[in-house]
Formats: C-alpha cells, sequence, structure tokens
C-alpha cells in the first residue's frame, strides 16, 4: 500500500478576547512527506468556506503542500453535507460542495476524494439513506467524465452495511469505501472484522489510534486521532491484514501526531 499523511494537523486555533476561533494553517505536515516518499490528502477543505469564500487565503498552502508530494487525495467538506436530505435543497448543497471538489482534485492532481456518509440514526431510517445516497452518487457520476474514484468514510455509521449496501447499489468502479480504522473502533465491532467484511470495497483508509468508545459520555468522545502506536487498535496487525486484502490501496495518516505516526511506520517496517 502508499502511505500518505492528512494535512490535519496543520489546522492550529486561536481564541480572542470574545471567544471567536481563528483558524490558522502551518507548513508541518507536507515537509515529513517529502522527506519519508509519503502521498499528501489534502484537508483544508473539509471547511467549506475555504472553497469560495477564504479560497484565497487557503490557496498558498494548499498550493504548497501539492508541491510536496506526487500523489494527492483530496478531503471534500463534510458539515452539514447530507446527499440523503429530506428537503431538495439541502441535497443540491452537497451536490455543488463535491462537483467543487471534484473539480479541486483535478487542479492540485488528487486521485481520490474522501466524504462522509453522514448517517444521522434519529433523523433517517435505514433504507431511505441507502437508497437516496445510490440516487446521488449515480446521478453525480453520470455527470463526471474523469477517473477520480470517490470514497465514502464511515464515521458515525455503526456497521459497514449501509456504505456497502450504496456502493453495490451504485455499481460503480469510481464509488469505493474509505475504512476509518479510528471511527470503526468506536463501535462494537472491532476494526479487523470491519476490514475483512468491507475489504473488496475498500480504495483508501484513514489510519489513526484511540481507546475506544469511552465509558461515559458520548462515542465520539474516543475519537481522539492519536498516533498509530498510542491506543488500543492493533495497527500492526490490522495493516499487515491491509495490505495483504487491499495490496492497491491507499492510507492516510489522520493523526494529531504525525511525526510519531510516520517513525511507528518506519520501526514497523510498512515505509
Amino acid at each position: 500500500m502508499k502511505y500518505y499523511i492528512s494535512t490535519i494537523s496543520d489546522v492550529t486555533e486561536e481564541v480572542d478576547d470574545s471567544g471567536w476561533e481563528k483558524i490558522n494553517y502551518v507548513k508541518r505536515t507536507a515537509p515529513l512527506a517529502k522527506a519519508n516518499g509519503l502521498g499528501i490528502e489534502i484537508a483544508e477543505f473539509c471547511i467549506s468556506e475555504n472553497m469560495d469564500l477564504k479560497f484565497d487565503e487557503v490557496l498558498p498552502h494548499v498550493e504548497y503542500n501539492a508541491s510536496m508530494a506526487e500523489e494527492k487525495t483530496i478531503h471534500a467538506p463534510y458539515n452539514e453535507l447530507f446527499p440523503q436530505a429530506i428537503d431538495p435543497l439541502v441535497v443540491e448543497v452537497a451536490y455543488k460542495r463535491y462537483i467543487q471538489t471534484l473539480d479541486y482534485c483535478k487542479r492540485f492532481g488528487a486521485k481520490k476524494m474522501i466524504v462522509h456518509a453522514n448517517y444521522i440514526e434519529s433523523l433517517y431510517f435505514s433504507v431511505w439513506f441507502v437508497q437516496r445516497h445510490i440516487d446521488f452518487w449515480k446521478r453525480l457520476l453520470a455527470e463526471r467524465d474523469d477517473d477520480i474514484t470517490i470514497c465514502i468514510e464511515n464515521v458515525m455509521e455503526m456497521t459497514p452495511d449501509d456504505i456497502l449496501a450504496i456502493i453495490k447499489g451504485v455499481d460503480d468502479p469510481r464509488l469505493k469505501m474509505c475504512l476509518d480504522v479510528g471511527h470503526a473502533n468506536l463501535t462494537d465491532i472491532p476494526p479487523m472484522e470491519w476490514l475483512k467484511t468491507c475489504a473488496p470495497y475498500i480504495s483508501h483508509y484513514h489510519i489513526h489510534n484511540n481507546f475506544g468508545a469511552p465509558k461515559e459520555g458520548k462515542r465520539s468522545w474516543g475519537d481522539r486521532h492519536l498516533a498509530l502506536g498510542n491506543g488500543i487498535i492493533d495497527m500492526k496487525a490490522l495493516l499487515t491484514l491491509a495490505e495483504e486484502l487491499t495490496p492497491n490501496a491507499t492510507a492516510a495518516i489522520e493523526s494529531y501526531e504525525p511525526e510519531a505516526s510516520v517513525e511507528w511506520l518506519k520501526e514497523n517496517g510498512f515505509i
């Protein structure tokens, strides 16, 4: 497998006297990727306004990151984007943002776009969620003539069933899965079982570690994006199996501790 580093750790925040957070970007991950022959996952467009309202502000940072690696992926925005939405106007917002991201993939030389499935149990029946996603992706892919792979990432989904049903229902080689092993570790299904079940459909991974879902509070509180060796996931066993079952996939370190994660990959013989 080819390993990448997400620029998620390039984001820093300052809080002013009024309590408002200002986001800054630092050049942290790109030099690390270049020094180790890794790809880059551009994460700046996770924030939707960076695609237009603040595009000129983030453009130099994105261009710098893109120039530091031959192989790239781009993480699409995800906040309030619901292909399965009941309101058709909400669906169109998701459509516009994903088209923008695909255009930026072409502009910056990225071969894959990562999107969130965004399932919310309290809002959608599973059958609605799946069918609306199928309709959405069939429409979008029918209007594209590029070969950029779109990878649906598990986030709040407690099982892989719905994402796999969407990918099978669309039945297009350009729609695959991004298995986020840290998110999988917050469910009742072990990450290794997610991998075994999803392997035929996986094109990309997000790799980071954590200590599982907390005993009290929200499951999402356990999503700490720690270094690969810092948590309860047996990352060596998982990546060994991933390389066996999905040798042509890519995997992005999506951790706030990228330096430690790169060292772990080296020490364990993955890079």
